[in-house]
């Protein structure tokens, strides 16, 4: 049987083991992340796979791992010189390791609020056939985090040479109508750019969001930033990766049960996958707590959480000789401010009920007593919670977790449009954080100068894009064939 013909019987198998399971029945909650890894030895065998997920899918979650990020002119009060520091590093430092996921909408219930996802994540081993950079910082960074220097070596995808399969993947994501789902999204586009996109960058920061505004206009390919989100839309108390993650995971959660609008994730199951794809896929465990949102916390975990961790997801204490003694886990700093919310929530409740009649605020007080009750147990210390947590299966630092991460993050915080709308709100989608810095970068076309004696100097992004540009009509033109049938 052909490569072609397996990856067609898969995707069969898909749409049967999906509709196996009514699509008006609930499923339960996701628990763990299912990830393929495309290596040198594997690469032809799911490659095709990989390509007919991104061209389906509604929504493509990227994360990078990276040699490098450059010099200290990242931290620079002046975009223009933190962007010369992105450009320098994207044309010296490499692509390591690519994560991809892929979100396709299989079903909408209006009457159980839900969005049902089919997901797919991919993580790619990256090998640059040319010289690049390696800062040590990143080796720590990558080391800490179990990546594996020696697998990279003997089985990356060489890249950036002829015929780069990369550069062929990332023509196949520009040709789709999805939507791009990064997190603080402004390294990984240089890099995209440079290395999958296969142009240099330019030399100023209004010419690249020119470009990228060419690449990813809002009406056809956007850029959502589950960075961005969690800061002006949600107003999370913190915005790293992690954190939004796990947040919207459990806000999700709570929706469910609640019968407000959720997404529900499936992954294909093993038993439909072919051969190549069961070898590669390993499962990265996200149980949220047991019990949860009524799970019992630590009643003295406010004294221990460690403040600095909570805000940013890291801790310089931490890092030092003398070390942080403070708790540094995600999960915690989130069931702390869900208990600030919480109240919050009851005094807002108490205040009406005084309004509206004694009895029901006695009602409040007991429903508030009861919830205290449940929630803090005198007999579990912060220390148990350490012993517990470490006896919890948790994923590795990977590129394709990342992805996933990130992609859940902005379907969920769109979620409410996505069922309304069909649609991501546009006032959310081409903007990008920028640290300490009011206002997003917005990718729409400026007015940019032509430098005097450039004015017939060709333009690298000018002839890739038309070759794009060529594929995105082709695509349009089928789209509108298939909807006159």
């Amino acid at each position: 049987m052909s490569e072609d013909s397996k990856i067609d019987n898969q995707l069969g198998n898909e749409s049967e083991s999906s509709s196996a399971t009514s699509s008006t029945d609930s499923i339960p909650p996701f628990s763990e992340i299912q990830i393929i890894e495309v290596n040198r030895e594997n690469f032809s065998k799911i490659w095709p796979y990989l390509l007919v997920c991104v061209k389906s899918a509604d929504f493509i979650g990227i994360d990078l791992e990276l040699s490098g990020l450059g010099g200290q002119g990242l931290r620079s009060k002046d975009v223009q010189e933190r962007y010369k520091t992105i450009r320098e590093a994207a044309h010296t430092r490499s692509i390591l390791s690519i994560g991809i996921a892929t979100m396709k909408l299989t079903h909408k219930s209006e009457k159980r609020r839900a969005l049902r996802y089919e997901t797919q994540v991919f993580n790619l081993l990256t090998l640059s056939e040319k010289p690049f950079t390696i800062e040590p910082s990143a080796l720590q960074f990558l080391a800490k985090h179990s990546f594996d220097f020696n697998r990279l070596i003997q089985s990356g995808v060489q890249f950036q040479g002829n015929n780069c399969p990369l550069k062929t993947l990332f023509h196949e994501l520009l040709g789709s109508s999805s939507t791009l789902c990064l997190h603080n999204g402004l390294i990984d586009l240089a890099f995209l750019y440079k290395q999958m996109y296969g142009v240099d960058l330019p030399e100023t920061l209004d010419e690249f969001v020119n470009n990228l505004s060419d690449l990813f206009p809002e009406d056809y390919l956007p850029v959502a930033d589950s960075k961005y989100l969690a800061e002006y839309q949600t107003r999370y108390t913190a915005s790293y990766l992690e954190y939004v993650f796990r947040r919207t995971q459990g806000d999700n959660e709570i929706e469910r049960q609640s019968k407000r609008y959720h997404l529900e994730i499936v992954f294909p199951t093993s038993e439909n996958k072919m051969k190549a794809l069961k070898e590669a896929t390993e499962t990265v465990d996200v149980r949220l707590p047991e019990g949860f949102p009524d799970h019992a916390i630590p009643i003295d975990l406010h004294i221990h959480v460690c403040k600095y961790f909570a805000a940013h997801g890291f801790c310089h204490a931490h890092r030092s000789e003398k070390g942080c003694k403070m708790l540094h886990d995600v999960d915690a700093a989130i069931d702390l401010q869900r208990i600030k919310e919480n109240k919050k929530a009851f005094r807002r409740k108490r205040r009406y009920n005084n309004v509206v009649a004694e009895s029901v605020a006695e009602k409040t007080g007991t429903d508030e007593e009861a919830w205290k009750n449940a929630k803090f147990q005198e007999k579990l210390l912060t220390r148990d919670f350490r012993e517990q947590k470490r006896n919890v299966v948790t994923g590795l630092h990977r590129a394709g977790v990342d992805a996933f991460m990130t992609v859940f993050a902005v379907v969920y915080q769109q979620r409410r449009t996505l069922m309304t709308e069909d649609s991501v709100d546009l006032q959310y989608l081409n903007r990008i954080p920028l640290s300490a810095k009011d206002q997003p970068l917005h990718l729409r076309r400026r007015q940019v100068p032509i430098p005097k004696g450039e004015e017939g100097v060709v333009d690298g992004h000018l002839e890739a894009f038309a070759e794009i540009n060529k594929q995105r009509e082709l695509v349009k033109k089928n789209a509108m064939a298939s909807s006159s049938k």
